[in-house]
C-alpha cells in the first residue's frame, strides 16, 4: 500500500474580512510538498491576503491553515480556536518564507549581511556557517560579486533577487512570493523571474506565488488557481486552465492580457 504523501499546505475553508469587506469567503486548497501553484487573479480578488495569512501575517476569521501538518495562528480547545504562543507563531513564519513587492531589504546591511541576518538570529546558525551558505545563495541568484555591495548600490532587480537569497537562506518548507515583480521596472523583470523559474526546475521547495506574469504561470507552476471575489473560481492544469478556461469570470479576466 503506498505511502499517503501529508500535505505541505492544507487551507480549510479560510475566511478574513475587513470590517465588512469579507475578503476571503471561504478558501480551500491542498498543495503537496515541492509543488509550484501560482495563484492569479484580479485585484481585490484576496490572493495577497491568503499569503499573508498562510504565515500569520495576517489573522483570519475562520476556518484552518495548516503547514507540515502544525497549525498557523491558532489551535483547538474546547471546540474553540486559542491564539497560538508568539514563540510558535515565529517558529511558523521561519519555515514559510516570504518575498515581497517591496525588498525590504536592511538599507544599512551589505547583500551578504541581508542573506546572513536570519539564520545567524533567528535560527542560530554559526557566523562562519552563514557567511559560507550566504555566498553560495548569492552565487545562485547571480550575485556573488555583489556580496559586499548595499541596497542603494544595486538595481530593484538584484535587491529582489537578494530578497530571495535572503529567504533561501532561511532553508524554509515554503517560500510565498507576493507580485514580485510588480515593483521592477519591465526591464528588470526577466531576472527575477529567471531565478524563480531556477528554484521551480530543482523542485526542493513548494512554492506558492501570486503573480500577474502569466508566462511565469504558465511554464513555471504545477498548478494554477484563480480567485475572485474572495473564492477559488478554478484551478488545474496552467496551460489547459490559459488555453481553454472552463468559467466565464477566468475568460473575462484572461482576456485582459489578450487585449493588452
Amino acid at each position: 500500500m503506498a505511502d499517503v504523501i501529508q500535505p505541505m499546505v492544507e487551507i480549510v475553508d479560510v475566511r478574513k474580512r475587513f470590517g465588512d469587506n469579507e475578503v476571503l469567503k471561504g478558501v480551500s486548497l491542498t498543495i503537496t510538498p515541492g509543488e509550484v501553484v501560482s495563484i492569479i487573479g484580479p485585484s481585490g480578488s484576496g490572493k495577497t491576503t491568503l499569503l499573508r495569512c498562510i504565515n500569520f501575517l495576517e489573522t483570519y476569521d475562520g476556518g484552518w491553515i495548516r503547514v507540515n501538518g502544525e497549525p498557523v495562528g491558532y489551535r483547538e480547545k474546547g471546540g474553540a480556536r486559542v491564539p497560538l504562543k508568539e514563540k510558535d507563531v515565529a517558529k511558523l513564519r521561519a519555515e514559510t518564507a516570504m518575498v515581497f513587492q517591496q525588498f525590504n531589504l536592511f538599507p544599512h546591511m551589505t547583500a551578504l549581511g541581508n542573506v546572513t541576518f536570519g539564520p545567524t538570529h533567528v535560527r542560530g546558525v554559526a557566523k562562519d556557517a552563514a557567511k559560507e551558505r550566504g555566498l553560495e545563495l548569492l552565487a545562485r541568484v547571480g550575485l556573488r560579486e555583489k556580496a559586499d555591495s548595499y541596497p542603494a548600490q544595486l538595481s530593484g532587480g538584484q535587491q529582489q533577487r537578494v530578497a530571495i537569497a535572503r529567504a533561501l537562506a532561511m532553508d524554509p518548507k515554503v517560500m510565498l512570493f507576493d507580485e514580485v515583480t510588480s515593483a521592477l521596472d519591465p526591464e528588470l523583470v526577466g531576472e527575477v523571474l529567471a531565478v524563480m523559474q531556477g528554484l521551480a526546475d530543482s523542485h526542493g521547495v513548494t512554492m506558492i506565488v501570486v503573480t500577474h506574469e502569466m508566462h511565469f504561470a504558465r511554464d513555471a507552476a504545477d498548478r494554477l488557481v484563480f480567485m475572485d471575489g474572495g473564492v477559488v473560481v478554478e484551478q488545474g492544469v496552467p496551460a489547459a486552465m490559459i488555453e481553454d478556461p472552463q468559467s466565464e469570470r477566468l475568460k473575462a479576466f484572461l482576456r485582459r492580457f489578450h487585449n493588452a
